[in-house]
């Protein structure tokens, strides 16, 4: 039987969790680019450094921080669930702590998949629509889970083992008929 939280760590944890909540959306607040930041790079602080970011880097950091936000709200919301529980299993902390990366991480891969794939020409860093694209990442962070289950199966499924494939073929032009008992 799985060991669970006493009380006082699930309070300490909970804390700890919205705290760490907050930095995406602080991050966000502060990188959030102004229509003259996506012409040329620009001069960002945060966390007591200073970078020169381009409009693509930044860009990529608003979509990953709110990949972040998005996973963040999923774990939130796994807490609180949990929270209100009976009890809190042990093996449950990891997990709160990886959801937010794991939404970031989607989020930027959803953002260069759309990006570079679905736009016709490259579309200059001014002409990004960054209210899409980050509400795009919080939505993929938050339904993480959903998203790689469903990626998942599809994956599977185009790319399921070659011996089948042959045979379908060879049924549907008609060269060999096992059901018909022809040879």
């Amino acid at each position: 039987m799985a060991a669970n939280l006493p009380r006082w760590q699930v309070y300490g944890l909970v804390a700890l969790l919205v705290l760490l909540a907050n930095v995406p959306l602080a991050c966000l607040i502060v990188l959030w680019p102004e229509p003259a930041d996506l012409t040329g790079p620009t001069q960002v602080h945060l966390l007591g450094w200073a970078w020169t970011v381009s409009p693509e880097r930044r860009i990529l950091l608003c979509v990953a921080f709110c990949g972040l936000l998005g996973g963040s709200i999923r774990m939130l919301l796994r807490i609180r669930g949990d929270f209100t529980a009976p009890e809190v299993r042990k093996w449950y902390v990891p997990w709160y702590f990886l959801t937010p990366p794991i939404g970031a991480i989607l989020a930027l891969g959803f953002y260069l998949v759309v990006r570079g794939g679905f736009f016709a020409a490259p579309a200059s860093a001014e002409n990004v629509n960054v209210f899409a694209f980050g509400g795009t990442g919080v939505l993929v962070g938050l339904f993480s889970e959903v998203a790689t289950d469903r990626l998942e199966s599809a994956f599977g499924s185009a790319f399921s083992s070659q011996d089948h494939q042959p045979r379908e073929a060879s049924d549907r032009d008609g060269s060999t008929s096992r059901r018909s008992g022809q040879p």
